[in-house]
């Protein structure tokens, strides 16, 4: 109904204008007749009526206008005066001069509204778009942020409806008419692929952060074109990508105050466990020293020093990687045989290491250069770690190569697996997979001061592991001069 009121209101115009400029022109040709205006003022009159329709008007309105205004000359104007001679050659000129003024006048005009049409929508969507990244700042990034993003691009756009869909999450929201668009976001987001579809008045844009797509947003709206939707997209994508980094961030921070916490808890547990420890395992040797013990009091007593023994040595590793979590321990670099550094390895193990099932395959003169007392007990742990979840009787092998400027060390044992989602939660404190826990005794303590005792010689650990061959853990230390020369980089 608008629409037909709007057609209705234009051609009332035309047909306004179109009286109006041949009335004015009559009437212009009527004072000749009292006043002799002459063709020298009639026709720049003329023209500037034609002119002006041809300006405000369309081009019908105005070739309509330009043959009156020649009837009128003609009329008026030209001798003899209120007769009718079309067909001459100078009406015919003044007819076409009109016509070309009239078109290309009304070209111009028509190009000129395009251009300021465009302008303002340009302006308009420079507007919503700095609403927009306004808006999207003052979100609440501890909430679901998609739900806002999409009011916020329906309201600032006015859009029917907005549509978004986070990949990491796969959480759909949706404003307006949207809300059957959830399966087009996902096809859009598979395929990797923008899509505009004219038709039916809607844009589908990929979020990307860097290379990576993150998510995927609809747009549905008649006023939203490519280059717009791509921008939208855009600001979506950043704003996506900063909630995502700002809960990251929250989350390390609280796991780092988490994890101080539970090293000064455990420092101090330690400290107070030593001194009831040590008076344990006096006693114990004490009453092995006295003599007169039953078979099974000196199997007792056994017992309880080799339990104090397991948990003096639990608490030795409980301070030193409360002391490198903190910075506390000071390094002693100095250059280590990788041969000597396996046996104090082995030393440290003890008893309970079965050094027979060990394979060493590595050339001599192989040197790094760190701290003897931590290398050894990180070395130690995957040892440990390593012959502790294979089969009874395998080999543990270690190997050695030199790469660039360090020393991979790596430990391959048989028959356990690590799956891809527990290679970095293995080097947690305290944790043990659902799959071994049962399988051996454990704290879960052992590859985490591995981990941090590496690390702080400016070293890697990680691990791979398969099904069918075993798991094997790699060490990576600066070779012997390196670590020194990495050290200065680093207080650069």
């Amino acid at each position: 109904m608008l629409i037909k009121e709007i057609i209705l209101y234009v051609r009332a115009r035309s047909v306004l204008a179109t009286l109006t400029a041949c009335a004015l022109m009559v009437v212009l040709g009527a004072i000749n007749l009292r006043h002799e205006l002459g063709l020298a003022t009639a026709i720049p009159l003329y023209m500037l009526v034609v002119l002006l329709v041809a300006w405000r008007m369309n081009f019908l309105t105005a070739a309509i206008v330009s043959v009156c205004a020649t009837l009128c000359l003609d009329f008026f104007f030209s001798p003899p005066l209120l007769t009718l001679r079309v067909s001459s050659p100078s009406n015919v000129l003044a007819l076409v001069t009109f016509g070309c003024i009239s078109l290309l006048v009304n070209r111009l005009s028509q190009k000129i509204s395009r251009t300021d049409l465009a302008l303002q929508r340009h302006d308009e969507q420079q507007r919503a778009l700095y609403e927009l990244s306004q808006g999207m700042l003052l979100l609440d990034w501890r909430d679901s942020v998609g739900i806002h993003l999409c009011m916020l691009v329906q309201e600032c756009f006015f859009l029917d409806g907005a549509g978004l869909l986070e990949a990491q999450e796969e959480r759909f929201a949706w404003t307006g008419d949207a809300e059957d668009s959830s399966e087009s976001l996902r096809a859009s987001l598979l395929a990797d692929r923008d899509l505009d579809l004219e038709s039916r008045h809607e844009a589908i844009r990929v979020l990307r952060s860097g290379t990576r797509p993150i998510g995927t947003v609809l747009l549905r709206g008649s006023l939203i074109d490519p280059l717009m939707a791509s921008a939208i997209g855009t600001l979506l994508a950043s704003a996506l990508e900063r909630a995502r980094a700002l809960k990251a961030e929250v989350v390390a921070e609280s796991e780092k105050l988490s994890e101080q916490l539970r090293s000064a808890v455990l420092d101090g547990l330690a400290h107070a466990v030593k001194t009831p420890l040590t008076t344990i395992s006096v006693s114990s040797a004490g009453l092995a020293e006295i003599g007169g013990l039953t078979p099974i009091q000196r199997e007792l007593v056994e017992l309880i020093e080799g339990q104090a023994a397991r948990l003096s040595s639990l608490t030795g590793k409980l301070l030193r990687t409360s002391r490198l979590d903190v910075g506390e321990m000071k390094l002693h670099r100095r250059p280590l045989e990788l041969q000597a550094l396996l046996q104090s390895a082995i030393a440290d193990l003890g008893a309970e290491f079965d050094a027979e099932r060990l394979q060493a395959n590595f050339e001599e003169g192989l040197a790094i250069e760190g701290d003897r007392e931590l290398l050894s007990m990180a070395l130690a742990q995957v040892l440990e770690n390593a012959q502790k979840y294979s089969p009874a009787g395998s080999a543990v092998v270690l190997s050695a190569k030199a790469s660039h400027d360090s020393i991979i060390l790596s430990i391959h044992n048989d028959g356990s697996y690590v799956p891809v989602e527990e290679r970095t939660l293995i080097f947690r404190r305290f944790y043990r997979s659902h799959d071994v826990e049962h399988r051996a005794p454990g704290t879960g303590i052992g590859l985490s001061v591995a981990l941090r005792a590496v690390e702080a010689h400016g070293g890697e650990l990680w691990v791979e592991s398969e099904r069918d061959t075993g798991t094997t853990f790699y060490i990576s230390l600066p070779a012997q001069g390196e670590a020194s020369d990495a050290r200065l980089s680093t207080n650069r």
